[in-house]
């Protein structure tokens, strides 16, 4: 008969101390531990998190800019100005701007609810459009005019709200559904890939209108290639006699600007150096200011998000 005892033997002294050898060690290291500085241990923790701060800021730079506000591009002219060529013809949507946008750039929504097929008409224009055959003005006119009124198609799809925010976000800036000649593109393509890398215009930023109050003024008028540098530069005027986006009293040290300035600083710097150099432009005590090297601060004006529905003009 097998005798088990033969088989499970207790274990010798030599096996026994081999055993308790890494307990005892880690009783070691355990007071090593135990004997650091207690400021020793937050330092550690402190430049983890730092570390780990760092690189989430390097790996998500995209997104962090998503969501404080739009990538930077660099500004250049893409396309040449040609006196020749195709024109696109904007008279339907100049008729309905005119109609029912009044020269502050208040909309009548309701007017455009009764005029929607005309408003879709146009839209369904600009699908036709032969955009890779027109000149620089062509394409900055057309491009300008289908933002404005793909932004008015869409609020008129959710209408009535009280702002553009109530829409679902994937319904709204990056909603890829607006067709231009052979593209299908989202405001936000229109706008961030389509002009500002391929215009050195940031006056574009006082013509793109998102439909609350804080934006830029609708024009009532659609804009036109032949017309487009006088257009642009009475709208980015208009905008830098208005509170709503621009204070500033002669000598004072500081300067309040609409978050425009702020959101596309950069297209602002790559024209002027500067966004209170921009900005000087458009105001003689801005510039009387700055030549005497001084400096206001900026404080950026709150961004109202209200419909600029012509109920909500107060």
């Amino acid at each position: 008969m097998l005798n088990l005892h033969s088989i499970v033997r207790a274990p010798t002294m030599e096996q026994s101390m081999t055993i308790k050898q890494p307990r005892e060690a880690e009783k070691q290291d355990a007071v090593v531990a135990m004997s650091w500085p207690w400021w020793t241990t937050v330092l550690i923790i402190a430049a983890v998190a730092m570390l780990v701060a760092a690189a989430c800021t390097y790996q998500q730079s995209d997104v962090l800019k998503k969501l404080f506000g739009p990538a930077p591009v660099m500004l250049q002219e893409a396309y040449q100005s040609e006196s020749r060529g195709p024109t696109i013809d904007h008279s339907e949507f100049d008729a309905l701007l005119r109609k029912h946008v009044d020269k502050d750039g208040w909309v009548n929504y309701e007017g455009f609810r009764v005029d929607s097929a005309s408003l879709d008409a146009y839209i369904a224009s600009l699908g036709n459009a032969p955009f890779d055959d027109l000149g620089r003005d062509e394409k900055l006119a057309l491009l300008i005019n289908a933002y404005n009124a793909f932004t008015l198609r869409l609020i008129l799809d959710h209408y009535p709200v009280t702002s553009i925010k109530d829409i679902p976000a994937a319904k709204r800036w990056d909603a890829k559904r607006w067709r231009l000649g052979l593209m299908t593109l989202s405001l936000n393509q229109i706008e961030h890939e389509q002009i500002r890398p391929k215009f050195a215009e940031p006056r574009i930023h006082f013509a793109l209108v998102c439909a609350a109050i804080g934006c830029p003024k609708l024009r009532n008028e659609a804009y036109q290639a032949e017309r487009i540098e006088e257009q642009l530069e009475d709208q980015t005027r208009y905008l830098h006699t208005r509170d709503r986006w621009f204070r500033y009293q002669p000598g004072a040290k500081e300067i309040h600007l609409t978050k425009l300035y702020d959101w596309y600083g950069t297209d602002f710097k790559q024209v002027t150096g500067s966004v209170l150099e921009f900005a000087a432009r458009y105001s003689v005590s801005l510039k009387s200011t700055l030549d005497k090297d001084t400096k206001p601060r900026i404080k950026w004006l709150d961004y109202d998000w209200t419909l600029n529905d012509r109920t909500n003009n107060r």
